[in-house]
């Protein structure tokens, strides 16, 4: 299935200005969203719909096209969404280019994650529906709602349910304003972004914020905070600074990968290629602005280390941690070889596991080993992971947190 992403992002905002390129932690906010889309690979074509050249301009700058400014019927206050994603795809189809589906990804959703990006696709994909998208349960039962009388009086919407139990009542939703994701035969049948056969992708109320105001930007902004992934980990040994890859320096990268390069690494890990230092300093430029995945460099420090360039420091190994599913992180894990043998793995991971149950609510691990690589499926089993399955000369875990 050819699917092609867009973008939506007006110049005219009128109660927060210029608010698709605003920055949200430390970029604009439009980059958070091209980001999820380009990395969760998706899409055939990730682009930006604006009538704007200042936008278009940050849009390239992020990574997505703008292969053609936004034509004037569509730039307007009344155009809907579904006008300009069939104005989009007209213009692609003038250029001799189709697609089977496309996704609508809204320019002010910095809570995206790849994962949803790939479970809405997947289900286009196997016929299950015709369009998929975002939705947040209600935080108080609608049921109970309360209405204001002509007299001044208030009363309950639903009298009928003034006595029953808020866990009694049936969940309600609402659009969550992230994404939508639909098939192009039914968009331009129905003109619009949903239809009968519509699957929804749940989200936690954390993950959801609107952005009409300063104080949403505000309340946003904290939900991040809480979100992301932490600077480093509190509950290690204190003989360990285990810190995240984009608050490294040059030299601990540079070190790290010399160690990860190493024969006796490499030939454990899922991938076993050697890595160029100009691709490493490339990827590790993805990892900033990234919600869904962290690498954590484990240092060994003296007593005075305060991470600056020149400090005498060794490098231990590396953790990396990747969101999979709503509770679901994907690990991975390598150790210097001074290091081996000591129960360094199984000491750092089991602190860091308790940490980001509760942190970021991660309620299960899971990973997969070599099946040659003893030393790595014993860590697993004494972690207490279970062996869920096999194929393709790896052994696959999952761990209840």
């Amino acid at each position: 299935m050819k699917i092609l992403a867009i973008i939506p992002a007006r110049g005219g905002s009128k109660r927060i200005p210029k608010k698709n390129i605003k920055e949200f932690c430390g970029r604009p906010v439009i980059a958070w969203s091209i980001g999820a889309a380009l990395r969760s690979r998706c899409f055939d074509e990730v682009m930006v719909s604006t009538d704007s050249k200042e936008i278009a301009a940050v849009a390239r700058e992020y990574g997505a096209g703008v292969p053609f400014m936004r034509s004037a019927k569509t730039a307007d206050d009344y155009a809907t969404t579904a006008d300009v994603l069939l104005d989009v795809l007209d213009e692609y189809e003038r250029r001799g280019c189709r697609f089977d589906a496309v996704a609508c990804i809204y320019a002010t959703a910095p809570f995206i994650r790849e994962y949803r990006l790939r479970e809405a696709c997947r289900l286009l994909e196997s016929g299950m529906c015709e369009s998929a998208f975002t939705c947040v349960e209600y935080s108080y039962p609608v049921q109970r709602g309360l209405r204001v009388c002509s007299d001044g009086m208030v009363r309950m919407r639903f009298p009928e349910y003034s006595s029953a139990r808020s866990q009694d009542l049936e969940p309600t939703y609402h659009d969550a304003g992230q994404f939508y994701v639909c098939t192009v035969e039914s968009l331009r049948r129905d003109r619009s972004l949903w239809g009968p056969e519509t699957r929804p992708i749940v989200l936690p109320e954390l993950e959801v914020q609107d952005l009409d105001t300063e104080t949403d930007w505000k309340l946003a902004e904290m939900k991040y905070e809480i979100m992301k992934f932490p600077h480093h980990f509190d509950r290690c040994d204190d003989d360990e600074l285990i810190l995240n890859y984009v608050y490294t320096t040059v030299p601990m990268q540079r070190e790290l990968l010399r160690h990860r390069n190493s024969d006796s690494v490499r030939r454990q890990m899922v991938n076993g290629e050697i890595i160029p230092e100009d691709d490493h300093f490339r990827w590790l430029g993805t990892l900033e602005g990234n919600n869904d995945k962290a690498y954590y460099a484990v240092i060994d420090r003296t007593p005075d280390f305060d991470g600056a360039d020149g400090m005498d420091f060794k490098v231990k190994g590396s953790v990396n941690f990747e969101w999979v599913a709503p509770g679901v992180m994907e690990r991975g894990i390598w150790i210097a070889e001074d290091y081996r043998g000591k129960g360094l793995a199984r000491r750092i991971l089991k602190d860091m596991y308790e940490e980001i149950a509760e942190r970021m609510g991660v309620r299960k691990i899971v990973t997969r080993v070599r099946i040659g690589n003893e030393a790595s499926n014993a860590l697993e089993l004494s972690l207490g992971a279970i062996p869920v399955r096999r194929d393709d000369g790896y052994q696959y875990y999952e761990l209840a947190l």
